[in-house]
């Protein structure tokens, strides 16, 4: 029997996307699965309502707050609430392909994993100015490192949240620190560098594009210098102090910088033509 999956989507703003997302995930051909729906104030909690009325799959468990307690906090109560052994989470504004939970649960049972990540697609929504371009997309294959494991994540941030899977029945829930710092970005590599450091992580990506990630100007992320102090930050604070941690962040930030231009020189394709198999 295929074990529950608990997938966890804090949502606060992104209601021209939430559907889609959404749609991502009941077209899962996996189906032992719960999605645990944070609506984090913001106007999505407002019509909570009408969201439910909208999707009434039984499987989706809603958690509305009247107001913005933050991203972090938002996933820390899915975390807590979730009643699967395996924890996978999806942002509000990404989209998963209809396999993505079946590919990864296989070769979690092929090769004992016990961490799973994907290749993934970046997505760019073409002008809506013009009507002919409604619900269309231009999408990048991200290009990424060919293993990950503890080494490559102090390297580069592969493991995106919308592509990951753990198992945490055997490792133990991991939950956000710093959940009441409204500045923070890169969250989720501080996740993954703590869950990373459990010696007993058994970890691999899937190399197929298993997931579209929508860039958005507007998301703290697009913020680049912002990024790289944040993501500094964290790899300090990892390391711990000393002359020798910080050359070490140096080395790091450098290898960073390296894949965060390889990872999105591949050519942008008409989504008509992109081959999400390959």
């Amino acid at each position: 029997m295929n074990p529950l999956i608990s997938i966890v989507m804090p949502v606060y703003d992104t209601g021209a996307y939430l559907g889609e997302a959404l749609q991502g995930i009941l077209q899962q051909d996996y189906p032992t699965w719960e999605l645990l729906i944070i609506l984090d104030g913001g106007p999505e909690a407002e019509q909570a309502a009408w969201w439910q009325s909208s999707f009434p799959d039984s499987r989706i468990r809603w958690l509305i707050s009247s107001r913005n307690r933050g991203l972090t906090r938002s996933r820390n109560l899915g975390i807590r609430c979730a009643k699967g052994p395996w924890l996978a989470f999806c942002d509000s504004d990404d989209v998963w392909r209809p396999d993505k939970l079946s590919a990864q649960w296989k070769e979690a049972q092929r090769g004992g994993y016990n961490v799973l990540g994907t290749g993934f697609a970046f997505m760019r929504q073409l002008s809506t100015a013009d009507p002919d371009n409604a619900g269309r997309y231009l999408l990048k294959r991200a290009i990424l490192p060919s293993t990950l494991n503890y080494a490559t994540l102090r390297a580069t941030n592969a493991l995106p949240m919308s592509s990951a899977m753990y198992h945490a029945e055997g490792l133990g829930k991991y939950y956000f620190q710093n959940a009441g710092s409204p500045d923070l970005i890169h969250e989720d590599y501080a996740y993954w560098l703590n869950l990373f450091a459990n010696p007993k992580v058994k970890s691999t990506l899937l190399h197929l594009p298993l997931l579209g990630i929508r860039l958005r100007s507007q998301s703290r992320s697009s913020n680049k210098p912002k990024a790289m102090r944040a993501h500094a930050a964290i790899l300090g604070e990892h390391l711990g102090p000393g002359l020798w941690s910080r050359l070490r962040v140096l080395a790091y930030l450098m290898q960073y910088s390296y894949w965060a231009i390889r990872k999105r020189s591949g050519p942008w394709r008409p989504s008509h033509e992109f081959d999400w198999h390959r």
